[in-house]
């Protein structure tokens, strides 16, 4: 039993359209995902826990930490995922379009995307390529019908994101499904954020148990998350990243210097 989030995956779940990304709602084998999901950890002493739909998380490497109370069987899954050996699957699924979406990173580089390193981006430099965190995450209860976040692409520093969803068995609250979004012109944000009007929703992807969503983070790469309705639990995912030190394109070049509606909305500056 591989506790890879890919190990399940064929070419059949790798998509090209409207950006690269890798979708199954089988990830991990049944009995595996349920012995991880029952020991998620509780964030209900979260300082951020009160907050309204908001965004609360941890680095997995905490599931080796002694002063953390984190379950024995995170702790390989949590090993994999932060390994040599997951970002060669990553490059073996994803590689071509790596090279599609970033026809110059080789070049930068100086090697193959088969070849880069990484390194759990928590700890001390080591000098690798890239620096990777494997993020238990829940969005908070929701008092109010809202979206964690509006529509967006994320940081030009990160090559790909991951979100493996691990909802509560009695979580059947409406909402908090990830839009995949297209341009219906030319890419066009304020910050990191999208205007709804300028992007179409192509498909969304259910908050259902074991659903992995993984995709390669470019200036088309946009989603968001949907309205989430009023509940006392949770939404409890998985976030698995990898970022460069240096952002991988110009987001200058994207940017709407009109008024900055994101702003207006209250959203944040920054994505995390």
């Amino acid at each position: 039993m591989t506790p890879s989030v890919l190990g399940r995956i064929t070419e059949e779940n790798v998509n090209a359209d409207p950006f690269p990304f890798v979708l199954t709602t089988e990830a991990l084998e049944p009995d595996y995902y349920q012995s991880l999901a029952l020991y998620f950890p509780d964030f209900s002493n979260h300082p951020g826990f009160v907050e309204n739909n908001a965004l609360a998380h941890m680095s997995g490497l905490h599931a080796f930490a002694d002063e953390i109370e984190i379950h024995p069987n995170w702790q390989d899954f949590m090993k994999f995922h932060f390994s040599q050996d997951f970002y060669n699957q990553i490059a073996h699924f994803l590689g071509d379009h790596i090279r599609s979406c970033y026809p110059d990173l080789e070049s930068r580089m100086g090697k193959k995307v088969e070849e880069l390193t990484v390194q759990p981006r928590e700890l001390e430099d080591q000098g690798a390529d890239l620096l990777v965190d494997v993020q238990f995450a829940i969005n908070t209860p929701v008092h109010k019908k809202s979206r964690v976040r509006c529509r967006h692409v994320d940081s030009p520093k990160k090559l790909f994101n991951g979100l493996l969803y691990m909802p509560l068995p009695e979580d059947d609250n409406p909402g908090g499904d990830l839009e995949i979004c297209r341009w219906n012109g030319e890419p066009h944000f304020q910050s990191v954020f999208v205007q709804d009007d300028l992007v179409d929703v192509v498909d969304i992807v259910k908050y259902q148990a074991n659903t992995l969503i993984l995709f390669i983070s470019t200036p088309k790469s946009v989603h968001g998350v949907t309205p989430r309705m009023p509940t006392p639990l949770p939404r409890r995912y998985i976030n698995i990243l990898a970022e460069f030190r240096e952002p991988l394109y110009d987001i200058q070049a994207y940017q709407d210097e009109s008024t900055p509606w994101a702003l207006k909305m209250g959203v944040p500056k920054q994505p995390y």
